[in-house]
């Protein structure tokens, strides 16, 4: 897994929701993870997001990437 800045909407799509849904979702967490800047999410605000509401099941990912997203 190569973490890289997400949109919005990708990060809706990988979680299998609505851009709004996902909106909601992430309004709840916005002081942890921060604001967008532009339409993007930067790779340390992703990272928080996996933290924060689990890895999307959509991807397939080594034991090795989690332990790299998970530590802290």
């Amino acid at each position: 897994l190569v973490l890289k800045a997400l949109t919005h909407k990708q990060l809706a799509q990988m979680y299998g929701v609505s851009w709004l849904t996902f909106q909601k979702w992430i309004k709840k967490v916005e002081q942890e993870v921060g604001r967008k800047t532009g339409h993007f999410y930067h790779i340390h605000q992703v990272k928080k997001i996996f933290q924060l509401f689990g890895l999307p099941k959509q991807l397939i990912i080594s034991t090795d990437d989690i332990e790299t997203i998970f530590k802290n």
